[in-house]
């Protein structure tokens, strides 16, 4: 049984651990997770999902707050994604920022964009600075993020 647990882990995790590597080396008092799949995937049309999901410690920022310095995270972390792992093979990025604090809720930000958007907002960002970072689509909530 712990073999076969191994095994499904191993399978389920590899394709992912670079990038789980480079996001714990560039936010080294963070808990990067990393997963990507696809809902019912015996069904047609449903879409390819990439989650980046974030643990923050409590003295970094607040996510629901600071929106700004939230997106700013997000695009990095999308930009770190892109460097790893092919985005065209997910139809769905999603960046959540989670922040756990003691005896409280916890804090969470996402983020859910088209692969395509990201990469048109990494292209942007890299030519012309802070530009099209922002966009109305966000999401905060006192809930943690969604299990796979």
């Amino acid at each position: 049984m712990v073999g076969a647990l191994w095994l499904y882990w191993e399978l389920y995790t590899r394709p992912f651990r670079p990038l789980q590597n480079a996001i714990a080396a560039r936010f080294p008092d963070c808990r990067p997770n990393v997963i990507g799949g696809q809902y019912k995937s015996h069904q047609t049309g449903t879409p390819r999902i990439l989650r980046v999901v974030l643990q923050m410690p409590t003295d970094d920022f607040d996510p629901t707050v600071e929106i700004e310095q939230s997106e700013e995270r997000a695009l990095e972390l999308a930009r770190l994604t892109s460097q790893y792992i092919s985005l065209s093979a997910y139809d769905v990025l999603e960046i959540h920022l989670v922040q756990r604090l003691p005896e409280q809720s916890p804090r969470h930000w996402s983020r859910s964009r088209g692969t395509g958007e990201w990469e048109k907002r990494i292209d942007s960002h890299s030519h012309k600075g802070n530009e099209g970072v922002s966009d109305h689509s966000e999401h905060s909530s006192n809930s943690s993020p969604p299990s796979n």
